[in-house]
């Protein structure tokens, strides 16, 4: 929320929100909460050595950024450290349904919402499989009243809209799959890609340890890495903890609420936001029982209070998780050192040289049971708040699986088997990919993985083009359409830069949704909704063609599936042919290019227009300035063997060779063995550079 002290005017709205959002808030209860542990003074320790850095520079060593801004480095705290971890949380575990879902169920109908918004399909692969059920001595938590959902729409409220793709990939193949016996660990998260990039690559060796991995620059510790004995990574779990609670003001000035039966007053929290070359701006924030009043309506009467498991002061030590794991030579030992992880909810992936493959839905989570969390709830009553904690033991989780591998991909947690409700924004492609393959895969080698790892094949595509092949639609067809028919059809489903087929598949399936879902998107003007899922659009298309949704409201005729497949094929070869003849050369690569933005956005800073491979639905998840932020494979042998790329370089100077070194071997699907050695010399004969710290004692 200080951009606007860099920036000027431009970015006042985008402070605003932050701010409104609770994210400063979220970070000074943080830090309030990690300052009751002894060992937070380890923290401090990271604090004090970027100071010490921070310190020893003069003005003609800033980095050009803040040449640019004319502005200098202010001292790091352990608020800031916070920050870091809270943007991360608002990116993997800051969103939520509730507006659209209670707009949807009260414009269309219970009946309609359920039939057009199933959370449940038949194709599930969850991250845990089942080998047995589920058998809790006692469940915590208690079934949501249905009073306590709101019963009316939401005009014109916030919504935030999300680039699809932010997740990751993770796996580990057990020995009994492996050419050498010995387990196979990769990770590569998909987040937003920049330069500098959002990771940076450490080696990190001490008397007690040694560890190799990336971390988030202002956040001690690694991430996602490798050390002499284990292996361990994260993707995104995608489960929904941030609920929205109508408020019920008692005075025209909405400074006192109902709660309880009792009236309430609001907390203000006045927040200064620096405007760089003008007057700061003063916004008074209302903090309610259940947190910021993040959505005020016009009129008072759809006012939204927001309650985010981020907001919590934490009651566990939650910050020293990675640097923890750095030091780890076993699975008991893992588990323990990342107990105290509560958000943002990650998969946490994990292999060792002893050959354990193992992986647990980690965070914390409410306790929830049928639809709790799915809809706006009365902020009126203490009891629709979160009752219990799920226990860290009954999160879903599983050691040395029956198929010789464990994976995930920011799909379901669980099987419907699990007693506990659970919504929020899964992925239903990349999963399935991933598992068809190690399921399939003997003897896999470390080129094997690397070469998964690249793999631009859609199930989307495949599955919505499979049914469309068993269709008899040529006859409807001119010859120019037949000839783009055929591209379409005679596609194998991978995204490849050079090809059109996937061109032509991304334009027809903007076209199918848009024309089949005309009502929904006739709710767009007065509120906020959401289209049905892909997958749900094909169950209907399939089994149900002839439902009303597919009739076409603006037409005479009465509209089945079959006739808004037509009507959306030829529609996107009409925009496919007039582009190609406005001379715009229509492969994948063109069409959809890959950015990498430099911080400030300049073109000239950044890498642009790439023609990168894959899309969000294949394991090589790219998509205009997303991808896969960090590629890394490692063989957990007994001399452990390690590769990594991405799309950038340690670098922040643009005038280094070291800037964006790396983004055409990250394109190309090239990797960097990465250097364990223990020996300072030998690592410094192939050192470019080096920074020496001399700390007073």
């Amino acid at each position: 929320g200080e951009l606007s002290s860099v920036l000027g005017a431009r970015t006042i709205e985008i402070d605003k929100e932050k701010r409104r959002r609770g994210m400063k808030y979220a970070a000074e209860n943080a830090t309030k909460g990690w300052e009751k542990f002894e060992d937070f003074n380890a923290a401090y320790r990271y604090v004090d050595g970027v100071n010490a850095y921070i310190k020893s520079l003069k003005p003609s060593d800033y980095p050009m950024e803040f040449k640019l801004f004319d502005i200098k480095p202010t001292e790091w705290s352990a608020l800031k450290c916070a920050l870091v971890f809270k943007q991360m949380s608002l990116t993997l575990a800051g969103s939520n349904s509730d507006i659209s879902n209670t707009n949807l169920i009260h414009s269309l109908g219970k009946d309609d919402f359920k039939m057009l918004y199933p959370e449940k399909q038949n194709i599930e692969n969850p991250i845990i499989p089942l080998e047995k059920p589920y058998t809790f001595d006692t469940l915590y938590g208690q079934k949501q009243d249905t009073s306590a959902f709101y019963k009316d729409k939401i005009l014109k409220a916030f919504y935030e809209k999300r680039d699809k793709g932010v997740g990751s990939n993770s796996w580990a193949v057990h020995g009994s799959k492996t050419t050498t016996g010995k387990p196979i660990f990769c990770n590569d998260p998909h987040l937003s890609l920049g330069l500098p990039s959002i990771w940076f690559e450490l080696h990190i060796h001490t008397p007690e340890f040694n560890a190799y991995g990336v971390s988030f620059p202002g956040m001690p510790g690694i991430m996602i890495g490798f050390n002499d004995y284990i292996a361990w990574g994260e993707t995104n779990v995608g489960q929904d903890v941030e609920d929205l609670f109508h408020i019920q003001w008692t005075n025209k000035e909405k400074t006192k609420y109902m709660l309880d039966g009792k009236e309430y007053e609001v907390t203000f929290r006045i927040e200064e936001i620096k405007v760089k070359g003008g007057k700061s701006i003063i916004d008074t924030i209302k903090y309610t029982y259940w947190g910021p009043v993040y959505h005020a309506s016009e009129d008072g009467n759809h006012d939204l209070a927001m309650r985010w498991l981020c907001h919590d002061v934490p009651d566990v030590d939650e910050y020293n998780v990675f640097i923890n794991a750095m030091r780890c030579k076993n699975y008991d030992d893992y588990l323990k050192a990342t107990e105290g992880y509560i958000a943002p909810a990650q998969n946490f992936g994990f292999a060792s040289v002893q050959g354990d493959v193992a992986l647990r839905v980690n965070g914390r989570f409410p306790a929830k049971y049928d639809q709790d969390g799915r809809f706006v709830e009365n902020g009126n009553d203490s009891k629709n708040n979160w009752q219990a904690w799920i226990p860290r033991k009954q999160n879903p989780q599983i050691i040395n699986p029956k198929r010789g591998f464990i994976s995930s991909a920011n799909q379901v947690s669980a099987d419907k088997s699990y007693p506990y409700y659970y919504t929020g924004r899964f992925e239903r492609y990349r999963n399935r990919s991933v598992n068809d393959k190690l399921t399939s895969m003997s003897n896999i080698s470390i080129d094997d993985m690397k070469k998964m790892q690249q793999d631009a094949y859609s199930h989307k595509a495949a599955d919505f083009l499979g049914y469309i092949k068993t269709l008899s639609l040529k006859e409807n067809m001119n010859t120019e359409e037949k000839k783009l028919f055929d591209i379409l059809t005679q596609w194998d489903y991978h995204y490849l830069a050079n090809l059109e087929g996937p061109v032509l598949f991304d334009l027809f399936y903007k076209k199918l949704s848009d024309n089949t879902w005309d009502e929904i998107e006739a709710l767009r003007k007065e509120m906020n909704v959401g289209f049905p899922n892909d997958w749900r659009l094909l169950e209907l298309m399939i089994n149900d063609p002839s439902n009303k949704y597919f009739d076409h409201k603006g037409t005479k005729n009465v509209e089945n599936a079959i006739d808004i497949i037509i009507k959306s094929l030829k529609e996107s070869f009409a925009e496919f042919d007039k582009n190609k003849k406005a001379g715009k050369v229509l492969n994948w690569g063109t069409y959809k290019p890959l950015h990498i933005f430099h911080l400030t956005r300049v073109p000239a800073l950044s890498s642009m227009d790439i023609e990168a491979p894959g899309c969000p639905d294949a394991i090589n998840a790219t998509g205009n300035s997303f991808g896969p932020s960090w590629r890394m494979v490692v063989s957990l042998e007994d001399q452990v063997k390690a590769f990594g790329v991405y799309p950038g370089g340690q670098s922040g100077n643009p005038t280094s060779k070291y800037y964006k070194n790396m983004v055409t071997s990250w394109v190309k699907g090239e990797y960097y063995a990465l250097n364990t050695s223990k020996d300072k010399e030998a690592i410094r004969t192939t050192s470019t550079q080096s920074i020496t710290l001399n700390p007073k004692k």
